[in-house]
């Protein structure tokens, strides 16, 4: 019963975030470029959710403060990573890799922190700081956290079976990350009414989506496909090892603490003296 309602406080917060984090990318879309861009703001607010959704899985006992450590040695190795390789190949980067496995083992709290502060942590180290930064924030993060809902339905051992629907987990984030960023960037950077792909005022909600479809397939299919395919071969290649590793640390730094009840003392028992034995 502890750890069900352990659960559902969690899942109620990064729903309440979600659907926060939901109304920023959804915005503009109604808005254009009119819709107020304050950068550190936005970004200052992500963490902040980050941070809050690590103290609920503390309390609530999903995460320990031992883990966290594990937590800052996966922003920092995927903040490096993205130091090494900023654009990636074509759209691929690994720094999803370790979100996603972070994220399956430890669950969607750890996952949406690890992705969201590794975006920030890189852009600090490369000085890429920019009215994308939020979004590419809460992006990652999302990654991360449905990772571990994958990992708490599916079960965390790396096996062949779970392996697999972890690469298509990441096959199918590559292609969301992308979606969402366009999402933003499409109303807000592209100019208006500049082609029949663009970003127009007032249109209904039809030639909206047709127009974004439109826009994306000629701009960024082919870019998040490198993202996502390369996502599904490093989870394929290196998952099993990752998230064994992973898990190990897990099983050993959570550690739930009981109280063992006092074990009631029984009454001695009685014999009859009027039972005799038998002759």
């Amino acid at each position: 019963m502890r750890n069900w309602a352990a659960a559902r406080a969690e899942d109620a917060v990064l729903l309440a975030l979600a659907a926060a984090g939901l109304v920023l990318f959804l915005a503009p879309l109604f808005l254009g470029s009119r819709f107020p861009q304050p950068v550190l703001l936005f970004s200052a607010l992500v963490a902040v959710s980050a941070l809050v959704a690590l103290a609920v899985a503390l309390q609530t006992h999903r995460l320990s403060t031992r883990l966290l450590a594990i937590l800052a040695a996966l922003v920092a190795i995927d903040a490096t990573l993205r130091l090494v390789i900023v654009i990636g190949l074509l759209g691929f980067s690994p720094i999803f890799f370790l979100v996603i496995a972070g994220g399956f083992v430890m669950g969607p709290s750890f996952g949406f922190a690890s992705g969201a502060l590794t975006l920030l942590l890189s852009a600090v180290l490369t000085a890429g700081l920019g009215p994308w930064l939020p979004y590419q924030m809460l992006a990652a993060g999302w990654v991360g956290m449905g990772a571990g809902y994958v990992g708490r339905i599916s079960g965390r051992e790396p096996s062949p079976r779970t392996i697999a629907v972890l690469s298509l987990y990441g096959c199918a984030a590559g292609f969301a990350y992308g979606i969402l960023l366009d999402l933003w960037e499409w109303p807000v950077l592209v100019a208006a009414g500049s082609s029949p792909l663009s970003w127009a005022p007032g249109i209904g909600l039809l030639s909206l989506t047709r127009r974004f479809g439109g826009f994306y397939l000629a701009t960024s299919l082919v870019y998040d496909s490198f993202r996502a395919v390369g996502n599904l071969l490093l989870i394929a290649v290196l998952g099993p090892a990752v998230i064994s590793a992973l898990e190990r640390f897990r099983r050993r730094f959570l550690v739930v603490w009981t109280v063992d009840q006092p074990v009631s003392e029984q009454a001695p028992v009685k014999i009859s003296t009027d039972v005799g034995t038998p002759a």
